[in-house]
């Protein structure tokens, strides 16, 4: 079915409104439970094209999960989780390199194939070897880290108009030149704090937050980092959205404006955000 003719009107309001995001870049992180369907992967790169030609400065995040297991199940290897985070080792984090480039070389070629520049560097983020204490001691996570740097200067560039998007895969630079896997929504957190975007926007395979995990009309719109707490104290927010919020904290705590979990599965779902004052979806302010 052909979409709805767009008025001159319509349009004319649609792009002015785009114009006011124009300034400070906006972090968008893809997970790789929202990349599992190639129609709301497809939506997705269409609207980061779109806002990127009407001159919104976008930098996309991207990770690998799911694919990542595939590929270590077909090298007959298990996946490991410690303390909540894949365990990484020599050889797991030689599947993650390849499957994060393939993934990261896919999602660049779509965004160009949809009229937009973009380039995908696995060399953008700094990091060091992340420590967790257990109440055992000491946490080994392999070769997992966490961001400490960001390229500012290739990721945004304040001075030119139309800054190519960059692509960044869940990866980082150790000091001595070694790949650490990183947790995406940690990665886009840090990305969007160190850069002053405007605000970090998470798709997921999750509507947002919801008082009731089993019903879609619970869904909460507008949360302080404070309330936030409250419902994960409280056992509203628990499993695995407690990261994703906690991801959000990271961003609002490193110096992004807002942060949203949006449902990534749902065409189009981040355009709405920068079409309309109200969108599907839940935002999260200090």
């Amino acid at each position: 079915m052909p979409p709805s003719p767009l008025s001159a009107e319509a349009f004319a309001a649609a792009v002015l409104r785009v114009a006011r995001f124009r300034g400070r870049p906006v972090v968008v992180k893809l997970g790789g439970s929202a990349m599992e369907d190639p129609a709301a992967t497809d939506a997705c790169l269409r609207s980061v094209a779109a806002l990127h030609l009407l001159g919104v400065p976008l930098v996309l995040v991207h990770g690998g999960g799911k694919p990542i297991d595939r590929a270590m199940a077909e090298a007959g290897l298990t996946p490991r989780k410690v303390a909540g985070r894949r365990y990484t080792d020599e050889t797991t984090l030689a599947i993650v390199v390849r499957v994060l480039n393939e993934i990261n070389a896919r999602l660049v070629s779509a965004i160009r194939d949809f009229g937009a520049v973009a380039f995908g560097e696995t060399d953008l983020l700094d990091g060091e070897r992340l420590g967790l204490v257990g109440t055992d001691g000491p946490i080994d996570l392999g070769r997992v880290g966490r961001v400490t740097g960001v390229d500012h200067p290739r990721c945004w560039d304040d001075t030119s108009w139309g800054t190519p998007v960059p692509v960044i895969p869940s990866l980082a630079l150790d000091p001595d030149g070694g790949w650490l896997n990183v947790n995406a929504d940690t990665a886009a957190a840090a990305v969007a704090g160190q850069l002053n975007a405007r605000s970090a926007i998470f798709l997921t395979d999750t509507p947002g937050v919801l008082r009731d995990r089993h019903d879609p009309a619970s869904l909460v719109p507008h949360l302080t980092e404070r309330e936030c707490r409250d419902l994960i104290a409280s056992g509203v927010i628990d499993g695995g959205m407690v990261p994703k919020v906690e991801a959000c904290f990271e961003a609002l705590e490193a110096g992004a404006s807002a942060a949203l979990i949006l449902d990534g599965r749902v065409p189009f779902s981040l355009l709405d955000v920068f079409l309309s004052d109200t969108f599907t979806g839940t935002e999260i302010t200090r």
